[in-house]
């Protein structure tokens, strides 16, 4: 406790800018519009006893059986992660991945609009491997290339097999571009690793010394994580990985719409994959995305036509669920594992936002 203490007062905090209190307080207000809102409609639309009777009918079975895809899931994204550092020499232990990786996303969890999981992921990777924080960074930007890519390449794929809104459909054009583009950028940018670097040292040439190292030492790590890219195969084995991850994240939905007996296929699993996802990127402080997720699903379904809002609202009511009892329990032994606190994701942030003085 007093070396807490002491840390506490020799390394001050620095206070947030009124511009970055303002944005909090619009996020804050945002999120509890969205919560208010969605309780107002629950209420004026659906009684508890209609989403009784729907959850009453709904098939244990397969309701299960998502749930054991989602957990696949998972391991399919640690073992993804585990293929991204190269060489294999330098690969860290499947368990070291999949741990990480639940702390990660159990920290998004908590304080989704912090985007503070991926930091932690990095943190309980290097406790237990000792593998440089920016070289995992660098996976981690291949690693959202690759996942938004499959993404798109899902949307674009069931375009001619069902209407969807123009609007979706131009998003999704727009995203798989974007993507492809990126993905491009990161490819060649793995093979001209030298060349990159030498740009690096002549842009930080005129800075203080300190300084032009530590961020040369970033650049090479950060480079190093995308080392798995200079080997066909290796690079192979992760676009193999996406596109299994991909299936299983719309095999999860279309698996629930058994359990509620609704009249949907692959395409309408597709679109709901995609609306979760876009809620999941949207930044408001509601805990796990609460509300969220379901007014996503619901306006999901709405566009194919349904109109029994007492089974849409209870399908993603579970479908939520699902996602949530495994990151919880999940990230609880992950914590437990890797003896993370709050504090060290804080200090990692503020180490990679701020260079040292010189």
């Amino acid at each position: 406790m007093i070396a807490e203490e002491q840390e506490r007062v020799s390394n001050p905090q620095k206070r947030p800018s009124p511009s970055h209190k303002v944005l909090s307080w619009i996020n804050i207000a945002i999120g509890l519009a969205l919560l208010v809102w969605g309780v107002w409609y629950v209420a004026a639309h659906i009684t508890l006893a209609e989403i009784g009777r729907a959850l009453a009918l709904a098939d244990p079975f397969f309701i299960g059986l998502a749930l054991a895809i989602f957990i696949l899931t998972l391991l399919a994204k640690a073992w993804r992660w585990q293929l991204q550092f190269a060489p294999r020499i330098a690969q860290p232990p499947f368990a070291a991945a999949f741990w990480a990786l639940m702390l990660g996303q159990f920290v998004n969890t908590a304080v989704s609009f912090m985007r503070l999981g991926d930091l932690a992921r990095v943190y309980a990777l290097f406790q237990q491997t000792g593998i440089s924080k920016m070289e995992s960074l660098g996976t981690l930007v291949l690693e959202k290339t690759l996942d938004l890519l499959m993404l798109a390449l899902t949307l674009v794929l069931i375009l001619p097999f069902v209407i969807v809104p123009d609007f979706i459909a131009e998003q999704g054009v727009i995203l798989g571009l974007a993507a492809l583009l990126v993905f491009a950028i990161l490819y060649l940018v793995a093979y001209q690793t030298y060349w990159v670097l030498r740009l690096v040292e002549v842009l930080v040439r005129s800075l203080p010394a300190r300084l032009n190292g530590r961020l040369l030492q970033f650049a090479t790590s950060g480079l190093a994580g995308l080392a798995a890219m200079r080997s066909k195969k290796t690079l192979l084995g992760l676009l193999a990985r996406s596109v299994l991850i991909a299936a299983l994240s719309v095999l999860m939905p279309y698996t629930l719409f058994y359990a509620f007996h609704l009249p949907f296929g692959l395409s309408e699993a597709v679109l709901i994959n995609l609306g979760v996802s876009v809620a999941a990127a949207v930044p408001v402080p509601t805990p796990a995305k609460i509300g969220i997720f379901e007014f996503a699903v619901v306006f999901v379904m709405r566009q194919f036509g349904y109109t029994d809002e007492a089974v849409a609202l209870s399908y993603a009511l579970v479908f939520h669920l699902l996602i949530l009892l495994p990151q919880i329990v999940l990230g609880v032994i992950a914590a437990w594992r890797t003896d993370w606190r709050w504090s060290k994701t804080a200090v990692l942030s503020k180490e990679l936002r701020q260079t040292p003085p010189p």
